[in-house]
């Protein structure tokens, strides 16, 4: 009887046993079968993912290709406009009646301002599809920044506002495209001119010997550590909050832009967008530093070639 209870339980146990190790290995083929599942998932949504991808590519790339064309197609009409308007003025198709001065200034007002429009979507276009071309040259910056600072001054001078400028007596040379960095200038000072109501407006230089940190600003370059040249435009105007600070550097975004039918006041946003990328291609960056109420600081740091130092660091 002992004999037969105990060959029982010997049965029952194998039994158990078969039973465990049969649904561990029905666990591990369910297992196996969803890792496949899975791994297919993963496969096809890579594919999916890489497909999307090329065609976000190409419909980016058929955008900017768009907007350069339409871009430089518009202002050859525009720019006959601007030219006739010109003739106009001075009196080459006879003298204009005083009724006729003030319509034929609003007309060349909005040309020029539409040019202009057209100029930063063309600029932009270029950047984004890699045909914005560069040609650098050995610049001296001091008579440079005032030669740009007297091209805004009769604007600072209409809103009743302050301009100075605070530069070393010598500056080093650095070698940069000209035409970009007025542009990226003139835009900065433009903002800074179009938000400031009230006050003044600084522009001052800092040479560093290695670019600051600054935790709200882009990607930093490569060679932050080598000598950087700062060129600050410091205004008191209406100040930008900090949930807007990287806003306000993306494409036709805008802080407190105003009415839509003020257009020539209003903008396209794109001013910033472009001097941060221009100032990349120049192997520099734009920076901010912002109180809301109290003004802005933008700052455009482009690197200095050590051999180019005649002064010491500040």
């Amino acid at each position: 009887m002992h004999a037969l209870s105990q060959l029982g339980f010997d049965e029952w146990t194998g039994l158990v046993g078969w039973i465990v190790s049969l649904a561990t290995v029905l666990g591990l083929a369910l297992v196996l079968r969803h890792e496949r599942r899975q791994a297919r998932s993963l496969v096809e949504r890579s594919k999916e993912l890489e497909r999307l991808s090329s065609e976000l590519l190409r419909v980016n790339r058929m955008k900017s290709e768009f907007l350069a064309n339409v871009s430089h197609e518009l202002r050859t009409p525009l720019n006959a406009i601007v030219g006739f308007v010109d003739l106009l003025r001075e009196g080459v198709y006879g003298e204009l009646a005083p009724r006729q001065v003030k319509p034929v200034e609003r007309i060349e007002a909005s040309a020029n301002h539409l040019r202009h429009l057209v100029d930063q979507v063309l600029d932009l276009a270029k950047m984004a599809a890699g045909r914005l071309e560069i040609h650098t040259e050995s610049i001296d910056l001091r008579p440079f920044v005032l030669d740009v600072a007297s091209e805004i001054e009769s604007l600072v001078s209409e809103k009743g506002l302050s301009l100075s400028l605070v530069m070393g007596a010598a500056l080093p040379r650095i070698r940069t495209d000209p035409t970009h960095l007025r542009q990226i200038l003139m835009n900065l000072l433009g903002n800074a001119v179009k938000y400031t109501n009230e006050g003044s407006i600084v522009i001052r230089t800092r040479l560093v010997d290695s670019l600051p940190g600054n935790d709200a600003a882009p990607e930093r370059p490569s060679h932050a550590e080598h000598p950087w040249i700062g060129i600050q435009v410091i205004d008191t105007g209406i100040g930008i909050h900090p949930s807007d600070r990287r806003r306000i550097f993306e494409e036709f975004e805008q802080v407190d832009a105003g009415p839509r039918g003020h257009s020539a006041s209003r903008g396209t946003g794109l001013g910033l967008a472009i001097s941060r990328r221009l100032a990349a291609l120049l192997g520099g960056t734009v920076e901010l530093e912002s109180e809301l109420g109290k003004g802005s600081t933008f700052t455009l740091w482009l690197p200095v070639d050590p051999r180019e130092l005649t002064t010491s660091l500040k």
